[in-house]
């Protein structure tokens, strides 16, 4: 997990769940192996971005995937028919009261 998605799935969970949903939702992703950026990531990054069209945080987080030989699974559908890309719908979250 690049380190640019705990900062984009802090982002959009606290607006849409509150802060405390996201502060569980981001306990759990340093569960997983938090990948920063280095300068080997940053060009396949900048590639990736050129050749798909993507926006600079999407190239960050395809070129992440792709430089640990894993499948990137997202919602994003700015992703769509890219290789190793497992695409799920998003499904809308209920905002609950703060």
């Amino acid at each position: 997990m690049p380190t640019i998605v705990q900062l984009e799935l802090s982002k959009w969970l606290v607006r849409e769940v509150g802060e405390e949903q996201a502060d569980q939702v981001i306990a759990y992703t340093q569960k997983c192996l938090v990948v920063p950026m280095d300068t080997t990531i940053a060009l396949l990054a900048a590639d990736l971005h050129r050749e798909y069209k993507l926006a600079t945080a999407d190239a960050i987080v395809y070129a992440t995937a792709r430089h640990q030989g894993a499948e990137l699974l997202t919602c994003d559908a700015h992703f769509k028919g890219l290789p190793e890309v497992a695409l799920f719908t998003k499904t809308p979250v209920a905002k609950t009261s703060r």
